[in-house]
């Protein structure tokens, strides 16, 4: 199985042609993707695209996803996208950034660090008309500014009116977050949720024992139950059993990696377990899945 072929900014700004400001970040007046490959790509920057007619459909880490008008789509590095498509009257509008330059933005907004670990597993957000409105100002405003070559302060002002929008879409989406994950207003429930999954999102290949997550936390296995299951409607064994899961399944689909190799990779004690695990989980083996 060959590997996924990569997502970078010079490859969209060729694609779209976008204006781009010193290789960090481009404006693209008619974002889409359907031109590039169908098959799995990995994204090695970071996509943030407005859906402002039509539709479009595509495949993020193996979960469908659908976007219609005022729909804001966020894609990290890291992730996989696929199966592109859209309706014939689409158009979007959007902005790509390297990761260098989420880094430098990043040391200054720690806010945007939460925001993009929503957006990970939940990569599209419906906006207000408002908030639809203040993209797009901000978008054309950096767009303006890139433009202006013989700006001597153009690289700084592009950075800090995307600072600036982080800020504005932030509000955003934590409303949307807010909605979502926390219904009932419990703001200790949602603290502990969010600290939960951060360690969770880093540590799931090594560990997969509530108990485990509970001592970094230092409450009981019980009270992150009950915290967790109040604010997701999920339980913690089910969150991360989500995470493994879905790992498996992406190498299963987008490596080279034997099964045994995966089970190591995902520090199974060997690859019989890990496929009955899986069987378990997706009602398949392994191998099975791999064959689909």
């Amino acid at each position: 199985m060959s590997k996924p072929t990569t997502i970078t900014l010079d490859k969209l700004q060729e694609a779209n042609a976008g204006l781009v400001l010193s290789g960090q970040i481009a404006i693209i007046d008619n974002f889409r993707l359907d031109e590039m490959p169908r098959q799995a790509q990995l994204v090695d920057c970071h996509l943030l695209w407005l859906c402002e007619a039509g539709s479009a459909k595509y495949v993020c880490d193996t979960n469908d996803y659908v976007t219609c008008p005022n729909d804001f789509s966020i894609i990290s590095r890291g992730q996989l996208i696929e199966d592109f498509h859209v309706s014939p009257d689409y158009k979007g509008v959007g902005m790509v950034i390297t990761q260098e330059f989420y880094t430098e933005i990043i040391r200054n907004v720690h806010e945007l660090a939460s925001i993009f670990l929503f957006t990970r597993n939940n990569p599209v957000s419906h906006l207000l008309d408002n908030e639809a409105d203040t993209f797009k100002l901000y978008r054309n405003k950096i767009k303006e500014k890139i433009a202006e070559k013989d700006h001597i302060f153009r690289t700084a002002v592009v950075q800090s009116l995307f600072t600036t929008m982080v800020y504005d879409l932030g509000n955003a989406i934590f409303r949307i977050e807010k909605q979502q994950m926390q219904p009932h207003g419990h703001t200790r429930a949602e603290t502990i949720f969010f600290k939960f999954i951060k360690l969770l999102a880093e540590n799931y290949r090594e560990e997969r024992q509530v108990s485990w997550y509970s001592r970094q936390m230092s409450i009981s296995p019980k009270y992150l139950f009950e915290m967790v299951k109040e604010v997701s409607g999920r339980t913690p064994n089910e969150w991360i059993d989500t995470y493994v899961v879905k790992e498996i399944r992406l190498m299963l689909k987008n490596s080279n990696l034997s099964v045994k190799e995966i089970a190591n990779e995902m520090h199974f004690n060997n690859q019989s377990f890990m496929a009955k695990y899986f069987k378990f989980h997706v009602g398949m083996t392994p191998t099975e899945y791999r064959k689909r």
